[in-house]
């Protein structure tokens, strides 16, 4: 008995363990476009075992086909933000971040800093931005004007 039971419960799990829909699904859609809406910068420090982090304030970019030119200010001194560690913050020093298309793909170009990372923006950088469809490539250059 113990045996049909068994098989019993088996047989059930095999049954409602498969999906009703087989066909009529909708396709999502494949998204083409590859573009980076926005740039953003923060600069990182320790201060006596604490990491810290100060967002840079960064314009709306200014587009013109594939390149783009961005003004990141960095803020006054104030509170843990003192004037001694903003004196260390220049363009070779800070972290880049950007929003991209939906679903796409973002790579550094041409020895670029590593986005979320550290790295040197003092000198034009360039990403690669790859759609969701995974045909459409656009390599986005991006020169940051860095006032203090």
């Amino acid at each position: 008995m113990k045996k049909y039971f068994a098989l019993g419960c088996l047989l059930m799990i095999a049954v409602f363990s498969q999906s009703c829909l087989k066909r009529g699904l909708k396709d999502l859609p494949v998204f083409t476009d590859a573009k980076i809406d926005r740039f953003d910068f923060e600069y990182r420090w320790n201060d006596n075992g604490t990491f810290r982090v100060i967002r840079l304030t960064t314009s709306t970019p200014v587009v013109n086909g594939n390149s783009m030119t961005v003004t990141t200010t960095v803020p006054a001194a104030s509170g843990t933000f003192t004037t001694a560690v903003r004196d260390q913050v220049t363009a070779s020093n800070i972290t880049g971040m950007c929003n991209i298309s939906t679903a796409a793909t973002i790579q550094p170009a041409n020895g670029s800093p590593m986005l979320g990372l550290p790295g040197n923006y003092a000198k034009p950088v360039a990403y690669q931005v790859t759609a969701a469809d995974g045909k459409t490539t656009i390599t986005w250059q991006v020169q940051v004007n860095f006032v203090k």
